[in-house]
């Protein structure tokens, strides 16, 4: 099921017979990171994930993971009647847990919010950096992620990992936040929970965990929906719908910053297709 991220060959028993190396099982799950001196650093995102679903419950509920919105976005998932998915970056498993797709797949850098993930649905788990699949091409017609685009170590890569590992004609449904000025920042929290609809108790949610144990994701990419759809136009992708609330004012997006995109796979770029790796 799995091939190896170094070298992409099959693992037998989680073991790659052409690089000689065999992976880890964590707590059940195969920790299917990629050995080369390039990813060192992800040793240290790995570690603070692990920390941050050690700290915290619900972890992404403040950026607009409520129960609308997960039916909203496993709607536009199910529509495409999927058979094999794949959710890269599945946090704690509510978007995966809403999909009908007969088979689930899913990375994540954190074993507690596999954990997590994997007492809400059945699907395949593994520790895995998007930059370094460990799938084979073409494995599955549907990638997902929700707010992962802007955490990758490398946005390029990972999207074209990402365009490798879909079927002819596959699509990738994502979710980004858009980069804001401080005070468009400021505007979109007054929006939020102040003015037109107070909602104290969420804003008092809101400063106790920006003040109590705050989260700091360890990389952030900033994008425009320009620079976002060319990153993904770079990889193959054809977009083919942006979601926002000035598209669909009805969706349960918490504000304008929220754009999903639902792209398409296109042939090969010439780009991808002469290089061996990512």
């Amino acid at each position: 099921m799995y091939v190896c991220p170094d070298c992409r060959s099959p693992l037998v028993g989680l073991r790659c017979e052409q690089c000689a190396c065999a992976f880890p099982c964590l707590f059940g799950y195969p920790k299917l990171l990629p050995n080369g001196p390039g990813f060192a650093s992800a040793r240290g995102v790995v570690d603070a994930y692990e920390e941050i679903y050690a700290e915290h419950a619900n972890v992404w509920e403040n950026q607009g993971r409520s129960k609308e919105f997960i039916r909203y976005f496993a709607g536009i998932l199910n529509s495409f009647q999927p058979r094999r998915i794949l959710e890269v970056g599945c946090g704690e498993g509510l978007v995966l847990a809403a999909s009908d797709a007969a088979e689930k797949h899913a990375t994540e850098l954190s074993v507690r919010a596999l954990q997590v993930s994997n007492a809400r649905t059945q699907a395949q788990f593994s520790l895995a950096l998007c930059e370094r699949l460990p799938y084979s091409d073409a494995a599955f017609d549907l990638v997902t992620s929700v707010g992962v685009m802007e955490h990758f170590l490398d946005d390029h890569a990972a999207t074209r990992e990402i365009f490798r590992v879909l079927d002819a004609g596959g699509r990738y449904v994502l979710l980004i936040h858009v980069h804001l000025t401080p005070l468009q920042s400021l505007r979109q929290k007054v929006s939020e929970y102040i003015f037109p609809r107070p909602r104290p108790l969420g804003l008092a949610r809101w400063l106790v965990g920006k003040l109590h144990k705050p989260i700091h994701q360890p990389v952030q990419n900033n994008y425009s929906i320009d620079s976002a759809t060319a990153c993904l136009n770079d990889a193959g992708f054809v977009v083919e719908r942006r979601i926002t609330k000035a598209s669909a004012p009805k969706a349960p997006l918490i504000g304008p910053h929220v754009v999903i995109f639902v792209c398409r796979k296109t042939a090969m770029p010439s780009a991808v297709a002469k290089e061996s790796l990512v």
